[in-house]
């Protein structure tokens, strides 16, 4: 009898131990696998499949939904499956063999992922610079490729810093400008791109902010959100507890946020408006007030998907002259009971020095969107932010033919305010310039 092909799918954590694979799948077909042999290793019948590209998803114990492109190829008289683009590290070759039993031949094509005990994954947020031309991505890649190399170049030369990403770390990417959500894990010439999900139903509208026509398109447009992203990692939550490493969101950015497209709250939604305590469900931007459970009712599974471990950052800027201003006075002051004039929005307050300090503790390190995204994780996970009043530059570092692409805060920009938050604060800045809240 002529061979039967089959697709089986086995996984082992870093240590050679099976991990229990539930289900396999391909799509769009509806070919579901059917668990079979002594050890209960799920096999996918491909007869009656067509030449052509699919998606194999396959549930392994720890780990969401996992997706790998592969397409059907004939050679001969059977169906072959080969990888769509360069294959991953965690699962380099796809092994064909032949089993006879009862007088039929199956051909069996296996597939054997070496994976993380439990999930590991990285999610990193592009938001669209609205008022420029830099490319956000750009950054979130550069990064990720330092999380897997164990190496960078973000102070303009080469160090080494900890590797957070392996074979099978999922890597995720929100492209605010373009509007997609994409997975990723390594593969031997780059990085294999697991999948590509429009978030909402349209694409980001990228008309100037300057006109509000188009800020109220984006205002009311089906586009990708903030709520994508919480959603995302809610449903993380859930499926793979304690598996978020990293963080990351490179954008513009203010003390209420990072700032992905520059939409807006309607009137009812703002500060004095009935709804004030609730997120705008047209608005595109984080607020502070997202992590309030009026506004996060799942915010358990959002907490449980963060690693023990994990690192969250907001990159760019929280340039408001206000805050600089009074750190500055602040810190020439000679005790905390002289008075002090600070320039704030263009009108002159004059308080305390012992006043200014607990406003700048109480009010603005505390009441930021840094300070809340760590307070909903339950106060263990760091999250750096850029320190009060201080402005973000972009450097790209040329090393061969590749550019490394980083965001960071000029410490000799700001010399005299970091001096200001080390002496008041006791807060020390990274190597990027940002602090921990």
């Amino acid at each position: 009898m002529s061979a039967s092909p089959f697709l089986a799918v086995t996984a082992t954590d870093e240590s050679s131990t099976p991990l229990l694979v539930n289900d396999v799948k391909l799509k769009p077909s509806p070919a579901k696998s059917t668990p079979v042999g002594p050890e209960k290793t799920p096999h996918l019948a491909l007869s009656g499949l067509g030449p052509g590209k699919y998606e194999l998803c396959i549930s392994v114990a720890g780990h969401p939904e996992l997706v790998f492109p592969l397409s059907l190829v004939k050679e001969g008289t059977e169906l072959v499956p080969k990888y769509t683009g360069s294959a991953p590290l965690c699962c380099p070759a796809i092994t064909s063999s032949s089993e006879t039993s009862g007088g039929s031949t199956k051909q069996l094509h296996t597939l054997a992922f070496t994976l993380t005990k439990t999930h590991s994954e990285v999610i990193l947020v592009a938001g669209w610079d609205y008022s420029g031309g830099t490319n956000n991505v750009a950054y979130c890649e550069t990064y990720r490729d330092d999380l897997f190399s164990g190496t960078t170049y973000r102070t303009g030369v080469r160090q080494s810093i900890p590797k957070r990403i392996d074979n099978s770390t999922v890597v995720t990417i929100f492209d605010f400008k373009t509007g997609n959500r994409s997975r990723m894990v390594k593969s031997a010439s780059g990085w294999m791109e697991m999948d590509r999900v429009l978030q909402g139903t349209v694409k980001t509208h990228l008309g100037s902010y300057k006109d509000a026509t188009n800020v109220q398109k984006r205002y009311l447009d089906d586009s990708i959100s903030i709520q994508h992203v919480y959603d995302y990692i809610i449903t993380l939550g859930a499926a793979a507890p304690g598996s978020l490493r990293e963080f990351h969101i490179f954008s513009h950015a203010w003390a209420g946020g990072p700032i992905l497209i520059e939409t807006y709250e309607g009137s009812a939604y703002a500060a004095g408006g009935a709804q004030q305590t609730r997120r705008d469900p047209n608005d595109k931007d984080p607020r502070i007030k997202d992590f309030e459970l009026v506004n996060m009712p799942r915010l358990k599974d959002f907490k449980a998907a963060f690693a023990a471990d994990a690192i969250a950052k907001i990159w760019g800027c929280m340039a408001t002259t206000a805050y600089r201003n009074l750190l500055r006075a602040t810190a020439k002051a000679k005790s905390d009971s002289e008075t002090i004039s600070v320039e704030w929005n263009k009108t002159t307050k004059k308080m305390t020095a012992g006043d200014a300090k607990k406003y700048f503790r109480d009010s603005i390190l505390e009441y930021n969107y840094m300070a809340k995204l760590s307070t909903a994780v339950g106060g263990g996970l760091k999250v750096y932010g850029a320190p009060p009043g201080m402005g973000a530059d972009l450097r790209a570092v040329p090393v061969g033919s590749k550019k490394h692409n980083h965001m960071y805060i000029n410490k000799l920009t700001y010399a005299l305010e970091y001096t200001a938050l080390s002496k008041l604060f006791g807060l020390v800045p990274d190597d990027t310039g940002y602090i921990l809240f």
